[in-house]
């Protein structure tokens, strides 16, 4: 904090100022090393988490940035408060007492020039050719408050704003960490841009996926070898519309719908389309068919995968609703459940209809998206 304070002649009586010691002392420096640490953690979570390479950087070099002037604030009060460990200032109407260890000093009130709490919270008692400095951070918090109550601020807009610009940074801050861990951890939210899983799913729809039931992933933070799912509360069913990276592609998330688990027998009749899990046929109302005699929805295209057969352990097979326009298992093979990232949870919005679209559908989309994903 930087504050300019001028010396009140008007004071009376004698007001002592003492740092923290004991208990209070430890418990200070524990809670700010522990915002350091949470800092930096902060740091690495926020750019893996983020998964974008351009803002790799960005946020390094910000986290970084801010840490540094966090540690060096801190062994700034640590070596100030060993040195003025059991020391005293005294305020009263002859000017400004420094009781150190060793001596004492007085800036008679005629020769203070002004008082200064840098940005370091070091108070600085200056004279026109001389200057005693105080470790202001060190004092407990009520003292520092009835410190500068006995004081005229110089400049009280310029503190306000500072105070007001601290709190917003702050709690940006704050709240930039907690959306990114409930980002990661709990849900998230995704857009469709394809038509790939009409229509349950229609191009525009704005998603939540929740992290919870298949279990959140943490990132993969520097001198991690990958990243850590943890426990979930359940496995992945057949039904589930899952969101999940394929295998060899690191940019984009996909979203499709488990047709088979790990264990299960796949097939795909390529005469008429149907889709057999462990010999029984699947019934699949939600899968969108152009209505022409004889037309083949599920067919392997020009991108056939070797997907015939068991699915391996620790995969699940996946196809869009929309079997004619999908990339999906047919073309990308078994998805690994650990890539997968969460369950399409609730949509709650269409940009391209209700914004984009036909006047006579923009009322229907409004009231009608909002709803669980089935």
């Amino acid at each position: 904090m930087l504050q300019f304070l001028r010396f009140a002649a008007s004071l009376e009586g004698e007001r002592i100022f003492k740092p923290i010691g004991g208990f209070a002392a430890w418990k200070f420096f524990a809670v700010r090393i522990a915002k350091l640490i949470i800092l930096l953690y902060s740091t690495l979570f926020i750019a893996a988490s983020l998964d974008i390479k351009w803002a790799y950087k960005i946020i390094y070099f910000s986290g970084a940035f801010i840490s540094m002037i966090f540690f060096f604030r801190i062994v700034n009060d640590i070596l100030k408060f060993i040195k003025y460990k059991g020391c005293e200032v005294v305020v009263s109407p002859k000017g400004i007492e420094f009781r150190l260890k060793n001596r004492k000093y007085l800036h008679q009130a005629e020769n203070i020039t002004y008082c200064e709490i840098n940005l370091l919270g070091n108070l600085i008692v200056r004279e026109r050719y001389a200057k005693t400095v105080f470790p202001f951070n060190v004092f407990p918090k009520e003292e520092k408050t009835a410190f500068v109550s006995l004081f005229q601020d110089l400049a009280p807009r310029r503190t306000r704003t500072f105070h007001k610009i601290y709190e917003i940074f702050d709690a940006v801050i704050v709240a930039l960490i907690l959306a990114m861990h409930i980002r990661q951890f709990i849900i998230q939210p995704y857009y469709i841009p394809t038509s790939s899983m009409e229509d349950t799913l229609l191009v525009g729809d704005h998603l939540l996926s929740e992290k919870i039931t298949f279990g959140p992933i943490f990132p993969r933070l520097l001198g991690m070898k990958k990243e850590i799912r943890l426990p979930g509360l359940r496995k992945i069913k057949r039904g589930d519309i899952v969101i999940f990276r394929p295998p060899d592609e690191e940019e984009r998330d996909f979203i499709k719908r488990c047709i088979a688990v790990e264990g299960d027998i796949f097939h795909i009749d390529e005469t008429d389309g149907t889709v057999y899990v462990n010999g029984q046929k699947l019934e699949e109302p939600y899968v969108k068919c152009p209505r022409i005699s004889g037309s083949n929805c599920t067919d392997y295209r020009n991108c056939r995968r070797a997907i015939e057969g068991r699915v391996p352990p620790g995969h699940i097979l996946v196809l869009g609703d929309n079997r004619t326009n999908s990339q999906d298992s047919r073309c990308f093979g078994y998805v690994p459940i650990e890539r997968v990232r969460g369950r399409a949870f609730v949509r709650y919005w269409n940009t391209s209809q209700v914004i984009f679209g036909n006047m006579s559908t923009r009322r229907d989309f409004f009231l009608l998206r909002f709803g669980l994903i089935r």
